[in-house]
């Protein structure tokens, strides 16, 4: 899935996703604003959407947790990493066959969620609300009802939905998730483009040196290659057709990620295998055997404000962006730094023997590597790789040449 274009060429493509002034929020978009903040809506009234999802990161965690704690009593843990929500309003549908807009192969991508399984952003935002180790709503009677005991909501959801939208609760319940989701839309704060790269790519600033450095090696794709799949030139758009500048094509891959020894996954059978289960079941290998391709694969995800995040990856195994470039860079050349022994076996110690084989191993950087092998790039060059992804950190000033903590 290589993109053939570099970053800088299609850089002046993001300036039509800037806008210089936010239109105000629908009524319904104001709703969701409400909720989105509103810890009433948990069973243990002590988490919102924020609790996880925190503004002042970026709609992403603000502490090192690799799973955030939920529940009725905020005691149970999950066993995924909360991702961000900035630009999840570029994400398109769910595709097990989805052709790459650059013309390389096709392959599963797109869908909310680390495996894609939630259709939309509403459907995503009413499974969180109804999951035992999240919001923790029994059902979604439950939650409905959690509304309705609260005039100032009640209220809203009759002027926002109409009058009757309480006479069947199934569909006061999907009203939920799409004021949610239009909250998410709407407001720009979920997809600002004020990186000072989104200034760079309008001519308005310069890179550093050791920006512009990190910026060739971010394109190189016989080095670093992080633009085979976090690409900022086309991919895939939300709605069909295609989008730009988002550091992401959208795909899902299987790259071996370490097992994380902090998660408990005991709830699931002792591994999440992503794509093929557990949570989602309709790409199980127990309804057709070719489904097995699918097992360890995850969401690419934007890596627009990932040098804010305290955890990576879908375990959250990850807790420096020097780390995982590092991951990257040596996965099979050093893998004792990073796998442990496991079922007779070192690599990708996080996947049963049968999935292994599903690992990337035929592209940059993993192409070049094994055992003894020197890395696709220097120590100093991993320095000039994380000066450059912490220019697409949202919230840069030109006028100071800052970016807000």
């Amino acid at each position: 899935m290589r993109s053939r274009t570099s970053v800088a060429f299609l850089a002046g493509l993001l300036a039509a996703g800037i806008t210089a002034h936010a239109a105000p929020l629908s009524p319904k978009a104001q709703l969701g604003r409400k909720l989105f903040f509103d810890t009433g809506l948990s069973a243990s009234g002590r988490q919102s959407c924020a609790s996880c999802h925190d503004p002042a990161n970026h709609y992403a965690p603000s502490n090192d947790l690799p799973v955030q704690p939920g529940g009725a009593h905020m005691d149970r843990l999950g066993f995924r990493a909360t991702p961000s929500l900035t630009y999840i309003d570029q994400i398109p549908r769910f595709n097990a066959d989805l052709e790459n807009p650059d013309g390389s192969a096709s392959g599963p991508a797109g869908g909310q969620d680390w495996d894609g399984r939630s259709s939309s952003i509403a459907d995503q935002a009413l499974r969180v609300l109804t999951t035992r180790y999240e919001m923790a709503n029994r059902n979604e009677d439950a939650l409905i009802r959690r509304v309705r005991a609260r005039p100032d909501l009640a209220t809203a959801y009759r002027q926002t939905f109409g009058p009757d939208i309480f006479d069947e609760p199934h569909d006061a319940f999907r009203a939920t998730g799409s004021a949610l989701e239009a909250f998410i839309l709407e407001d720009p704060s979920f997809h600002p483009y004020t990186s000072k790269y989104d200034f760079y790519s309008r001519g308005l600033v310069s890179l550093t040196p050791q920006e512009t450095r990190g910026m060739a090696i971010f394109n190189d794709t016989e080095r670093a290659n992080c633009v085979q799949c976090h690409t900022a030139g086309l991919g895939p758009a939300r709605g069909g057709g295609t989008t730009s500048g988002q550091f992401s094509d959208f795909f899902l891959r299987n790259l071996g990620t370490p097992r994380n020894p902090a998660i408990d996954y005991r709830d699931i059978g002792g591994r999440d295998l992503g794509l093929c289960g557990p949570l989602r079941t309709d790409l199980s290998p127990t309804k057709s055997a070719n489904n097995i391709r699918y097992c360890g694969m995850f969401a690419t995800s934007t890596l627009r404000n990932t040098a804010t995040r305290k955890v990576f990856f879908h375990n959250g195994v990850f807790r420096s962006l020097r780390d995982v470039i590092e991951f990257y860079i040596t996965r099979d050349i050093t893998p004792r730094r990073w796998f442990h022994a496991h079922d007779g076996d070192l690599p990708y110690d996080d996947l049963p023997p049968d999935i292994r084989r599903n690992v990337d191993r035929a592209d940059m950087p993993f192409a070049a590597q094994h055992p003894g092998a020197r890395p696709v790039i220097a120590e100093h060059q991993v320095d000039d790789l994380v000066a450059f992804l912490k220019t697409l950190t949202d919230g840069y000033d030109p006028k100071t040449g800052k970016t807000a903590p």
